[in-house]
């Protein structure tokens, strides 16, 4: 099944370092493909529908087609790196939108172009007073719940994933979206753990989830009688991923569970956390502040926060 991923850039280092994780983890998948988005700030600019290549939606004037300009350069730019790191130039495509909200123009562009999830980059957890990338990507995480936000930070090497389990309806989500992602990949190595005690399960889970998967699988692999691992399991070997490729850590207790995940990542050298979280409207509750806590303290690792 086709994949599409939407990166947001505008030039820097950091970005730059999104394109490469990118390029990384799926280089040699031509099933996926890529969305270069940049956004420029507009002091009057209503959200205009995506961009494509021919076509950038800025009012005419002449700073405003200095900055068209500065933005088209960026996405060529970005291009050519995605294209040096091995990606075909076929497989991406490309839009500036001019945008009084920067966070809200991605996700409708996202939402727009039906994309899997949108990446961006953070500019360290030096900034943690700021943002984690200014003020976009900490938007974006408040109100971003219907797509799957990837947020990078630094220089990732290590393909393998950690998927941070709690027993919750979010957290099998989490798991769903990792399984499409990575279909029937053989290279990337997966590490189950489940912090305890995070978020505990309701009554009523496999009634929640009975929209995405029938009432039969739930009664499957959902009962209360079943182990926390038998529902991310069936799921990952529905996509074909191989058995051998994942591993289940033994569970600990941790007084800091966002601490204890970041360990065990680091431990087993992982690049990418996968988590879920409370969904909008929740009450929040422990889970959706480990999830906070975890990305402001990844450094050099990917975090994907599902829901």
């Amino acid at each position: 099944m086709n994949k599409k991923i939407l990166i947001a850039t505008d030039g820097s280092t950091y970005s730059n370092q999104a394109l490469v994780y990118a390029a990384q983890l799926f280089g040699g998948r031509p099933d996926t493909t890529f969305h270069l988005l940049n956004c420029t700030s507009q002091s009057h600019g209503a959200l205009p529908e995506p961009a494509n290549d021919h076509n950038s939606l800025f009012p005419s004037s002449a700073e405003n087609e200095s900055r068209c300009n500065a933005a088209n350069s960026c996405l060529k730019q970005a291009k050519e790196r995605l294209h040096r790191l091995g990606i075909a130039t076929d497989r991406v495509t490309s839009s500036v939108v001019a945008a009084g909200n920067v966070a809200q123009t991605i996700q409708i562009t996202a939402e727009h172009l039906l994309v899997d999830c949108i990446l961006v980059a953070r500019r360290g957890i030096g900034f943690v007073g700021e943002m984690l990338l200014g003020s976009v990507s900490a938007d974006l995480f408040r109100k971003c719940h219907q797509i799957p936000l990837w947020i990078i930070d630094g220089e990732i090497t290590s393909k393998n994933v950690l998927v941070a389990l709690d027993g919750s309806c979010n957290s099998l989500m989490a798991v769903d979206h990792l399984a499409h992602i990575l279909s029937g990949r053989e290279d990337v190595g997966i590490f189950l753990y489940h912090c305890q005690r995070i978020f505990p399960s309701k009554p009523g889970l496999r009634e929640k989830l009975h929209p995405r998967w029938d009432e039969n699988w739930c009664n499957t692999y959902l009962t209360e009688k079943k182990d926390i691992y038998d529902a991310p399991l069936q799921l990952l070997r529905e996509a074909c991923i191989p058995e051998n490729q994942v591993t289940i850590l033994p569970e600990k207790a941790h007084i800091d569970k966002s601490s204890s995940i970041i360990s065990q990542a680091h431990r087993h050298q992982c690049g990418t956390i996968v988590m879920g979280r409370r969904r909008a409207g929740m009450k929040r509750r422990i889970w959706g502040e480990v999830t906070t806590r975890t990305i402001k303290n990844t450094q050099n690792m990917a975090l994907w926060v599902v829901g």
